[in-house]
């Protein structure tokens, strides 16, 4: 697995060098085994500037199959060696934007997601031409209390409506609005115990395991967590919103 790993970061540097405007290159891989569906392999590339458009790109990854990329020009994916490999690219300003944002909270500004810190601040480096990243990192490890105070109650609020368009929906018997309800619950208020432990948000695909690594965690919370996610749960949407309920009343304790 490193091996294939390794031939694929060094065939994405080689070609990232080539292009003037590229600053830093990190990878994140998805899944442990090459041969699981869902295992895939993802490139952030920070760029200043006018970066490549998709014909010149498309030509620079021609010894890959399956090219294509997104309607809007900022993500390419392909297979290497039958290894699928995603690639996205992002202004340097665009992610300067964000910390600035998560360091100034009390203006107003205030991020929606912190995924994108997540992907800078965990990805493992590929190529690095200036110190960028390093002092991004170093930025985004000593944010102000106040981050993660208004991020909480933020998120708090939003667990809340959660939860109260989950009772409403079970009360009124509409299994559309239910499902989704329950997937905002879930998705808020792991959200929540992110950021109550003061971490950033990995992203639904590893949410689960971010989650069992959390030093701080309210009584119960996995186990009800792992009712919710049962196959069982939509059979038996009133016990879904009692259990829901209690993990909404444990998080504002510990928030």
């Amino acid at each position: 697995m490193d091996a294939i790993i390794e031939r694929i970061n060094d065939y994405v540097r080689t070609i990232m060098q080539g292009w003037d405007t590229v600053d830093t290159v990190t990878v994140l891989r998805f899944g442990s085994d090459r041969f699981d569906p869902s295992f895939f392999i993802s490139y952030d590339v920070y760029y200043h500037g006018v970066f490549p458009g998709v014909d010149e790109r498309r030509a620079a990854f021609a010894d890959t199959t399956m090219f294509e990329a997104t309607a809007d020009g900022q993500k390419d994916r392909f297979l290497f060696e039958d290894v699928p490999v995603r690639m996205e690219y992002k202004g340097i300003t665009e992610i300067d934007v964000q910390v600035t944002q998560a360091r100034f909270p009390e203006k107003g500004e205030f991020l929606g997601t912190t995924y994108g810190l997540y992907r800078v601040t965990t990805a493992d480096p590929v190529l690095q031409r200036s110190t960028w990243l390093t002092v991004i990192r170093r930025t985004l490890a000593d944010l102000p209390e106040a981050f993660w105070t208004r991020r909480v109650d933020i998120l708090r609020a939003h667990m809340e409506h959660s939860l109260s368009d989950l009772t409403s929906a079970v009360y009124s018997d509409e299994p559309l609005f239910y499902q989704l309800s329950l997937a905002r619950f879930l998705e808020t208020s792991c959200n929540l115990l992110l950021a109550v432990n003061r971490r950033f948000e990995p992203g639904g695909r590893l949410l689960r395991e971010a989650i069992s690594t959390l030093p701080t965690v309210p009584e119960e919370f996995e186990s009800r967590l792992e009712y919710l996610m049962g196959s069982d749960a939509a059979t038996k949407r009133n016990r879904t919103r009692e259990v829901a309920e209690l993990i909404a009343k444990s998080l504002v304790r510990v928030s």
